[in-house]
């Protein structure tokens, strides 16, 4: 196998006894060195939490050395006409980067979350709330959060994070904070309608269909 590239036109699933499905290449079982050489690239797509591209299988192999991480999969799969592979986190790990993530989490602050706990009317079906502060004054911090079951990961600027950890800070300031909310997603935004754009029956639907592939198996 050595010097051989895998592709999808060289690279078949095989049947073996008792119904187990090898990843080869031509009528040789695809190593681990092979697998290891594949690209690394997400395949739940930024956007609408879909797929990139066609998935082959589950590899239960951990080539990031990632066995006791929490809990994923390893998924091969095909991006046009090359082979990739992908690290899936169960969604309530997955620390999902959707672009109005950070957004719907200030749009919350806004509406009166902080650091004492889910206050906001929009933050029904919030929970685990993590912030990391931003490294310098008037930067970018970041916030994780779970959402109907989802964990999501996104940019909040500074100012919110000082509202949200310090609550006393909130002073005729829920105007200006909803201001510079609604410059970005509307004058008529409220955290319902940000939190609408969240893909979470999408990314479950993409985590369902990806847990349910066949195991692939590949040599050591």
């Amino acid at each position: 196998m050595t010097g051989k590239q895998l592709t999808p036109q060289n690279a078949t699933i095989t049947t073996a006894s008792i119904q187990v499905q090898a990843l080869t290449i031509g009528k040789k079982q695809v190593t681990l060195a092979v697998f290891r050489q594949l690209e690394d690239e997400d395949i739940i797509k930024p956007l609408d939490a879909g797929l990139a591209g066609e998935p082959w299988g589950r590899v239960n192999y951990h080539p990031d050395k990632c066995a006791e991480d929490k809990e994923h999969i390893h998924v091969v799969w095909q991006k046009g006409d090359e082979l990739r592979r992908a690290t899936v986190y169960e969604p309530s790990v997955a620390a999902y980067k959707h672009p109005i993530a950070g957004l719907y989490f200030e749009a919350l602050i806004a509406e009166g979350l902080d650091h004492r706990g889910p206050r906001a009317s929009g933050a029904e079906g919030v929970s685990r709330i993590q912030v990391v502060k931003a490294v310098r004054e008037g930067g970018v911090g970041s916030a994780r959060f779970t959402y109907q079951g989802v964990q999501f990961h996104g940019p909040v600027r500074s100012e919110f994070l000082t509202v949200f950890r310090n609550h006393y800070f909130r002073r005729d300031q829920d105007e200006t904070l909803w201001q510079r909310v609604r410059h970005v997603a509307g004058p008529d935004a409220t955290s319902e309608s940000i939190a609408a754009g969240l893909p979470v029956l999408a990314f479950n639907t993409s985590w369902r269909q990806l847990k349910e592939l066949p195991q692939l198996f590949i040599a050591v």
